[in-house]
């Protein structure tokens, strides 16, 4: 690239060497004399340096040691995951055990909450494979973690159907919910 001295000038300003009006003054005086012909305006080819500026061998050491800490976390992570003097006891217990199958109770309950689907086949579909399970699988069902869970969203739809049919009206949607809810043996429905 080519350098002349108002590009020098500007340089200097840029970099805060000058301050304003000491820029426009010097600018104004080597313009005026450039164009009354008393110094001559030279071009000089210099090879831009990479990081001649102090700032950006400052912003290069910075952004070095940022990579560098970034690798060595990386690093240490690692290796703190696959030494296996550092593994949780528990969690190895657990991938070792094996899972016990689930009873076809607590498997409905679990398939039900999952997909979330409350329509009218849905809720007929779990309320016949409900009464088709033996007690005992109704009652593993009952004692599975999800159980709460279906409980509650049962209650919430209830709660939303009466709130669309209004304080008289029913709906089929709504009594097949109650009817699922009595299947269930919940009593205190809203």
């Amino acid at each position: 690239m080519k350098y002349s001295q108002v590009r020098d000038l500007a340089r200097r300003y840029a970099a805060g060497a000058l301050s304003q009006e000491n820029y426009r003054s010097q600018r104004r005086s080597l313009i005026e004399d450039i164009t009354s012909g008393r110094q001559a305006l030279t071009y000089r080819d210099d090879e831009i340096m990479p990081f001649t500026r102090h700032g950006n061998i400052k912003l290069f050491a910075v952004a070095a040691i940022a990579i560098l800490l970034i690798g060595l976390g990386f690093i240490a992570a690692w290796k703190a995951g696959s030494n296996p003097q550092h593994k949780d006891p528990a969690a190895e217990a657990a991938a070792v055990a094996p899972t016990a199958p689930q009873s076809p109770g607590s498997a409905l309950v679990r398939e039900f909450v999952e997909t979330n689907d409350w329509n009218d086949g849905s809720v007929q579909d779990f309320t016949r494979r409900w009464h088709a399970l033996p007690a005992a699988d109704q009652n593993q069902g009952r004692a599975d973690p999800t159980y709460g869970r279906l409980v509650s969203e049962l209650r919430q739809q209830l709660s939303s159907e009466k709130a669309i049919t209004g304080t008289g009206g029913t709906d089929a949607h709504l009594a097949r919910l109650q009817s699922m809810a009595q299947t269930l043996g919940i009593s205190d429905m809203p």
